[in-house]
Order: structure tokens, then C-alpha cells, then sequence
């Protein structure tokens, strides 16, 4: 029979290794800077603070559609896959006053801005990258989720033990260039049946209940950015038809009116390119996000109309 203290030996044997391959994941996840977009954004955003004198926010239709490079200020992306307006407000304040150079901000205004949070949907994860990467927490984040306090709980370890086996480098996070900006080389199939079936997820994410809550918390980062002098440019980006024409018309009539109305209000300039003519099926990655070619043309309009503003 073992004694006790053979049992406490055998046991840290055997949980040592794990212990220490547990720790050495953490320790990577946390430190390496290609480990998610999450990572290379902070990464590359804390590299040039004090340049930056345009800031791009919005999600991956702003992230893959606008490129900092056809910009004559010192601009920077720090849109996202999925990123919400909530995310756009706090990671601008988080390293506000680490910019002094700042002088315009431009903000994304997509179909779905207003549609939800991010822990109302099924990619309710990425809220604990913000927690993590930018200690931006969400206030309705569950308290007891061990995702709170690790960053191997939020990766899963599925997919930790393959950021390991590629030197802990996410293939899409490397493809982020130093400017934040993710471009989209190639196009994958666009027609009215997959951008309906675009159209109907968007749909089914709107939690109409948070409208007038994301409304007030975006006017109120409009109004603390305003105080600051810095400029607050909208841009809605352009869609292919096969994505806009099944949009609901009284949505797409809200965001606008909304937006018009606090750009009125505050002084500042809405670009909608929605429907935008110039943009033909050539310069789209798929229904609703563009390429490189279409991403270069709205940036030197937008960054035209921004030089005269």
C-alpha cells in the first residue's frame, strides 16, 4: 500500500508537466503579438501613437475597405471583425490621450450598427479579447467565466496548440499590415442568393431593444470627441446589389436619419457609399466588404473629402 506522501509525489509528477505546458501556452498567448488580430492591432497601435493624425474604427467592412496608405495624414485602422460601435468608443478613449496629433476620427456606420451588443450574439467570444488585450470589459460579461482571467480559456486550447505549432503566428493576423489595414486580394463568389443569406444573418441579430442604447452611448463618444477639437467623420461603406437589395429599407432610413441628424448637431460630415454607383462587382471581395482595388478607390475619395474638411 502507497503511503501519503508517495501519492503526493506521483501526483505533481504527473501534473507537473501539464502544469508547466499549461503556463508556457499562457505566456505566449499573452505575449506574442501575431497571436490574434486582437494582438497585432495593440501591437501596431502602440507603435505609432504619437503620429497618428486620422483614426479608422468599424468593423471588417471598414478593416478590408479602408486603407490608410491613400491618406495624406498619418492614418491608422483599427477596425475589426465584427467590431461594434461599443468597442469603436472605448479603444479610441483607452489610448486618446496618447495621440496628440490626433485631429479626425472616422467612424463606420454599417446595416447592423445599431442591430446589438457583442455578448448578444454567437461570436460573443471576441468580448473577451477586448477584456484581455485592451482590459476593456464589458459590463454584462459573465463574472465567473475563468475567460476573465486567461487568455488559454479564451483561445481554446484547440486552437493554442496550433498557434504553438506555427511559432504562435495566426495566418490571418499576419496578413495585417502595419498600418492596421487588412486588404482582401481575391473575390469569392457574389450573387443574390448568398447576399441574401448575408442579409438574413444580419437580420437575425438585430436585438431591436439595444437601438436607443447604442444611439446614446455613440452621441455621447461624438460630443466628449467634439470637446476634444478632434473631427468626427461617418462613412457608410459601399455593398455590392446583391447584398443591398434585400436590406430592410426602414433600417437602412433610421441609421441614416440618425446619423444625420447628430452630424447636424455636432458639426460633423456623413459619407454614405452604400449604393454608391462607382463601385462596380470588380472591386469586391464579397456582397459587403471590398478588395484591394476597391478599397484604394474609397480611400482616396475619402481621404479627398477629408483634406477639404
Amino acid at each position: 500500500m502507497s503511503s501519503p506522501f508517495k501519492i503526493i509525489c506521483r501526483i505533481l509528477l504527473f501534473g507537473f508537466p501539464i502544469v508547466l505546458g499549461v503556463s508556457y501556452l499562457e505566456f505566449n498567448l499573452r505575449t506574442k503579438h501575431f497571436v490574434s488580430s486582437y494582438a497585432a492591432k495593440k501591437y501596431y497601435i502602440e507603435q505609432r501613437l504619437d503620429s497618428i493624425e486620422t483614426l479608422v474604427l468599424g468593423s471588417s467592412q471598414t478593416f478590408n475597405g479602408i486603407d490608410p496608405s491613400c491618406f495624406s495624414s498619418k492614418t491608422f485602422n483599427l477596425a475589426n471583425v465584427s467590431q461594434t460601435l461599443y468597442y469603436d468608443k472605448r479603444l479610441t478613449l483607452k489610448y486618446l490621450t496618447q495621440m496628440p496629433n490626433l485631429k479626425n476620427v472616422v467612424v463606420n456606420i454599417s446595416y447592423f450598427s445599431f442591430f446589438y451588443q457583442m455578448s448578444d450574439i454567437k461570436e460573443n467570444w471576441r468580448d473577451y479579447y477586448y477584456l484581455q488585450h485592451f482590459k476593456i470589459r464589458y459590463d454584462q460579461l459573465e463574472s465567473l467565466s475563468l475567460s476573465n482571467y486567461s487568455f488559454l480559456a479564451v483561445c481554446q486550447p484547440k486552437h493554442a496548440l496550433q498557434l504553438a505549432l506555427n511559432n504562435f503566428e495566426d495566418a490571418d493576423a499576419r496578413e495585417i499590415l502595419e498600418s492596421g489595414y487588412q486588404p482582401k486580394y481575391t473575390q469569392e463568389n457574389m450573387s443574390d442568393s448568398i447576399g441574401l443569406e448575408r442579409v438574413e444573418v444580419h437580420n437575425s441579430e438585430n436585438f431591436s431593444n439595444r437601438r436607443k442604447e447604442i444611439e446614446a452611448d455613440l452621441e455621447d463618444f461624438v460630443k466628449q470627441l467634439i470637446n476634444k477639437k478632434i473631427k468626427v467623420t461617418f462613412v457608410t461603406t459601399p455593398v455590392f446589389t446583391s447584398y443591398s437589395k434585400f436590406c430592410n429599407k426602414k433600417i437602412i432610413v433610421a441609421n441614416t436619419s440618425f446619423i444625420n441628424s447628430i452630424s447636424s448637431k455636432y458639426n460633423c460630415k456623413y459619407y454614405n457609399f452604400f449604393e454608391d454607383k462607382r463601385f462596380v462587382r470588380e472591386d469586391f471581395f464579397d456582397n459587403d466588404h471590398l478588395k484591394d482595388n476597391g478599397a484604394k478607390k474609397l480611400s482616396i475619395i475619402l481621404n479627398d473629402t477629408l483634406s477639404k474638411y
